[in-house]
């Protein structure tokens, strides 16, 4: 039987984790693939697996901070999960990701978030859905917007540094993430090699607000892959910007900005819609859930929720899903037991039961959705195992009423 031991990442393990990128077809052995692995990885915790003193498994995780409500709770991203091809099926990854997650609880991480690459594996580790991120392909010359006034300035990846200071300054809502670092976007900026940036600054040289441009062909779809901005004036401006492109490219491909909708912007929508239906620019929209998140300090996550509305006392009695694949050796034991919840203006969760209160039982899955705010109470108790009386539920959900979380950072 051959022996496995889950360690840190060490600078020795560069190649062989390179070898595990190209093998999943996350790189493609180009000379920029260094460059690239070594940003993703400067200022995270990552894991790696050795099988047969190979490395065979790669798992990265970054800090970051998670606006909840109008305060921030230190969070952790599993931002990669990678697996060779000779070590398929065997645990592996599963192990590594987490002692990574359990890494991130014991130095702080109240919650944790990931990006999905199927509904259902991570589940097991107490992951619940988000919510429906959509993306629209549009006609720059629909858009509604005024005509530009001035030019932006050309962004590359040297400007790394700067747009990340953009995106972590930028209007954030609930549920609206940052990574500490710079790694993850200049990541982005060195692999991404045709992408460009455009944006612009102040009277002092600082960059206010930019988009981060993927062109797909010289007419486009342009893939807006992430962007910067303060204020409503910023990006009207910047889809100013994409407008002042239409003469030359056709379609581009951008998420909907945090509480609004491209649709809004575009003259016709429908009617283009009907026009370009299978074609190259089509203008259809995609919405799909692929980011996942789940509680891994309850107390604070329960604390940082300031609710209106008659308060709700109950018993949880909270499975957690990720407790048996937990070693000692993680630290971390989870936080599946009984619970004592407090819902309201002050919200607590305090470790016990209390016989004249009602009684909820459910996953940390179930519960982790229900405080972000992704789902209810009632759909739960259809979807997954939540479980109280109707009474209990319909109180839960009047009281907890969370504006739609918008993660706005693709990891």
């Amino acid at each position: 039987m051959m022996v496995m031991m889950v360690r840190p990442y060490e600078t020795k393990d560069l190649e062989q984790s390179l070898r595990i990128f190209c093998e999943i077809g996350w790189m493609d052995g180009k000379d920029k693939d260094r460059a690239t692995f070594e940003a993703l990885i400067d200022g995270s915790a990552s894991f790696v697996a050795e099988l047969a003193k190979e490395v065979e498994v790669f798992v990265g995780t970054h800090t970051g901070k998670c606006r909840y409500l109008e305060s921030d709770i230190p969070f952790s991203a599993v931002t990669g999960v990678a697996t060779s091809r000779v070590a398929r099926q065997q645990g592996l990854a599963g192990k590594v990701t987490v002692h990574a997650i359990a890494e991130s609880a014991n130095n702080g991480a109240a919650m944790s978030m990931l990006g999905m690459f199927d509904q259902g594996y991570y589940d097991k580790f107490g992951y619940g859905n988000t919510v429906n991120h959509r993306i629209a392909t549009f006609d720059p010359e629909h858009l509604q917007v005024p005509r530009l006034t001035r030019s932006p300035k050309r962004l590359s990846k040297d400007d790394a540094k700067a747009m990340h200071d953009c995106r972590c300054a930028r209007k954030r809502y609930h549920g609206g993430c940052t990574l500490d670092g710079i790694g993850e976007t200049l990541a982005t900026a060195i692999c991404q090699e045709k992408a460009f940036g455009l944006g612009f600054k102040n009277e002092s040289g600082a960059l206010t607000h930019f988009l981060w441009i993927k062109p797909k062909a010289e007419h486009g779809p342009y893939n807006v892959w992430f962007s910067g901005w303060e204020t409503h004036e910023q990006l009207i401006e910047l889809l100013s910007v994409l407008k002042s492109l239409s003469d030359q490219v056709h379609g581009v491909r951008m998420a909907d900005p945090p509480r609004l909708e491209m649709q809004d912007f575009l003259s016709r929508p429908l009617a283009t819609h009907r026009a370009r239906r299978g074609g190259d620019f089509d203008s259809d929209v995609v919405s799909q859930i692929w980011m996942q998140c789940r509680i891994l300090d309850l107390p604070v996550c329960v604390g940082a929720m300031k609710l209106c509305g008659e308060s709700v006392s109950f018993n949880l009695e909270l499975t957690d899903p990720i407790e048996k694949y937990l070693k000692d050796a993680d630290g971390w034991k989870g936080i599946g037991g009984n619970w004592i919840i407090r819902l309201g203006d002050t919200s607590t969760a305090t470790r016990g039961s209390d016989d004249s209160l009602p009684t909820a039982s459910c996953t940390v899955n179930d519960f982790s959705r229900i405080w972000f705010g992704s789902s209810t109470a009632e759909a739960v108790s259809v979807t997954g195992d939540f479980k109280a009386s109707a009474e209990l539920i319909q109180a839960i959900d009047r009281i907890v009423r969370l504006p739609v979380p918008i993660v706005d950072w693709d990891f």
